[in-house]
């Protein structure tokens, strides 16, 4: 990769970073909105690295992975989070690292967490408001770091291959 690449791909996943403490945009009133939460995962889904890829901006999607980042993955200011392709084990998984954040993934190098994760952003799928954000509460969206979730929704921009954001429009939970 070269060093431009890397420079981007690390700004991006800053910027994605810094996107989930700030609040929603002022332009659209945030929707207090559960309908994303699914009981029954969707068919097709694929890895986060094969939708890094493969998909375009505007395609519809199933993605599946880890829910990584923060102990709290989404806020009720911040209806975005992070997931990782499931097959890079995260902390938890590794016998010899002890690290009391496994969900961050810092026992990955920085290339390898850009590559393997991406942007989930909960959006309304109402008619009338399509793609606005949602307000959330985080206690009962029952979300937690390293749940592995299936995620629907439409790829965001994308700026460079490494850089994928979905907006979701529902969101299942394996159960344990």
């Amino acid at each position: 990769m070269h060093t431009a690449t890397k420079t981007l791909a690390a700004a991006a996943l800053i910027a994605t970073l810094a996107a989930c403490s700030e609040s929603p945009s002022a332009e659209a009133e945030p929707i207090n909105d559960t309908s994303w939460l699914t009981t029954s995962a969707p068919a097709g889904a694929i890895s986060v690295t094969e939708a890094k890829a493969t998909a375009a901006e505007g395609d519809q999607i199933v993605i599946t992975g880890t829910i990584g980042g923060r102990a709290e993955p989404i806020t009720a200011n911040s209806p975005v989070f992070l997931i990782m392709d499931n097959a890079l084990p995260s902390c938890a998984d590794k016998a010899n690292d002890h690290c009391p954040i496994p969900w961050d993934y810092c026992c990955e190098t920085p290339e390898s967490r850009t590559a393997n994760a991406a942007t989930i952003q909960i959006v309304t799928a109402n008619t009338n408001t399509t793609g606005q954000a949602v307000t959330v509460d985080p206690i009962a969206a029952g979300l937690k770091p390293l749940d592995i979730v299936t995620i629907t929704g439409t790829v965001g921009p994308r700026p460079s291959p490494e850089v994928l954001t979905i907006k979701a429009t529902q969101v299942h939970i394996t159960p344990n």
